[in-house]
């Protein structure tokens, strides 16, 4: 629960910019910590928004942020309490590949991974530029 609800005015003032300009991850740190979120809008699931990621693990004096909220929210899908790094292979113009490796091992490992797929290649997401979603469209 380290920094909860710090960057709540950041969040307010960049989310629908990030949302409207169809940005497809946003990578933050501070919190010292790896976490993944769904798409994200409105702190919501939304097929349209960015994959947000939490990766400020790479380590510091004052070690790891060990406490999450619990229970996980619906919109967190992967998080540990780790020093790691992370590495993002874009693939083509539509696809890229995401993995999270955790350092604590006697050798990298990776611990978390994902594709992702560009919302410019998303006909359906390319649609929702410029417009916020209602509950029922997400």
């Amino acid at each position: 629960m380290a920094h909860q609800g710090e960057g709540e005015s950041m969040r307010l003032a960049m989310e629908k910019m990030l949302y409207d300009s169809g940005v497809d991850m946003v990578f933050s740190g501070h919190v010292h910590a790896y976490e993944r979120f769904t798409r994200v809008y409105d702190n919501n699931a939304a097929p349209c928004g960015p994959i947000y990621i939490t990766i400020g693990d790479g380590g510091n004096r004052e070690g790891l942020a060990m406490a999450y909220k619990e229970p996980s929210p619906s919109i967190s899908l992967f998080r540990e309490a780790s020093f790691g790094h992370g590495r993002l292979r874009i693939i083509n113009e539509t696809h890229a590949h995401w993995s999270w490796h955790r350092n604590d091992d006697s050798a990298s490992v990776m611990a978390d991974d994902v594709w992702i797929e560009s919302l410019s290649s998303l006909p359906s997401c390319g649609q929702m530029k410029g417009k916020v979603p209602t509950h029922d469209e997400l």
